[in-house]
C-alpha cells in the first residue's frame, strides 16, 4: 500500500514535478528536504508497488506517474486538511487582484480555482486560495493589500500548509506566483464548487507535458 504521509508526499511531489527526469537517492533527499533514510524507505515502497524503478544509472525513475498522481489526489482533501486565515477584499476584478501581488516580497503561491485560472482559464472563482508559510506572512500580505480580516467566509483565504513542500515547482505567470500543476491537480480534485472540472483541465496539461512529443520539443 502506498504511504501518503506528509514526508512521503513531499517525495512524490518532487518525483512528479521533475518527471520524466530522474534523480539519485541523495538528490531526491535534498530536493524534498526529507532524510536520506526516509527517502530510501519510501522509495522502496514505491518500487514494491511497481510505481518506481532503479534505472540503469541507479537513479530513481517513475514508471507509473499517472497512477501515483491520481492515488495521491484521491486521498487528499485540501479544504478539510488545511488551516486557513480568512480575509475580505472588495476588489471584484480578479485580474487586478492578481496584479497587486507583483510587489509582494513574502513567499506565496496561488492554488485552488484561482491558481487554475492563472494556468488554464476555465472556472472563474468567487474565492481565492493562497499558500503562505506562516500566519505572519498572511498578515504582511493582508496589510500590503489592505485586506479586511474576517472570522469566516472570507473571499481571500491564506492557506498554511503542513509542509513547505507545496511551494516546490511554483512558478510565475504574468508576474503572479502559482503552485506547480502537480500541486494544483492534487488540491483541486476533491475541491468543492467545480474543483473536479478544473482539475480535469490541469490534468490535460500534465499529460501533455509528460508526453514523449512534448519532451522532445522541450529538449
Amino acid at each position: 500500500m502506498i504511504n501518503f504521509s506528509i514526508k512521503a508526499t513531499d517525495i512524490y511531489r518532487v518525483l512528479l514535478v521533475i518527471y520524466p527526469r530522474t534523480l539519485s537517492l541523495r538528490k531526491l533527499s535534498q530536493e524534498s528536504h526529507v532524510s536520506l533514510t526516509r527517502v530510501f524507505n519510501i522509495t522502496n515502497e514505491l518500487i514494491n508497488e511497481r510505481i518506481l524503478i532503479h534505472g540503469s544509472d541507479y537513479k530513481l525513475k517513475l514508471i507509473a506517474p499517472h497512477e501515483l498522481l491520481r492515488k495521491w489526489a484521491i486521498v487528499n482533501n485540501f479544504v478539510a486538511n488545511t488551516e486557513f486565515i480568512e480575509y475580505y477584499t472588495d476588489e471584484v476584478d480578479i485580474k487586478k487582484f492578481f496584479g497587486r501581488f507583483k510587489d509582494i516580497n513574502v513567499e506565496y503561491a496561488f492554488t485552488g480555482l484561482a491558481g487554475a485560472l492563472l494556468v488554464a482559464p476555465f472556472v472563474r472563482p468567487t474565492n481565492v486560495h493562497i499558500y503562505v508559510k506562516t500566519k505572519e506572512d498572511s498578515k504582511k500580505i493582508a496589510e500590503h493589500l489592505n485586506l479586511i480580516p474576517i472570522e469566516a467566509n472570507g473571499n481571500v483565504k491564506f492557506a498554511i500548509p503542513k509542509s513547505e513542500g507545496v511551494f516546490y515547482g511554483s512558478r510565475e505567470i504574468e508576474g503572479t506566483k502559482v503552485v506547480s500543476d502537480i500541486q494544483l491537480y492534487v488540491d483541486l480534485l476533491n475541491f468543492p464548487a467545480r474543483g473536479e472540472e478544473a482539475s480535469t483541465e490541469i490534468y490535460k496539461l500534465i499529460e501533455n507535458n509528460w508526453s514523449p512529443k512534448s519532451q522532445l520539443e522541450n529538449k
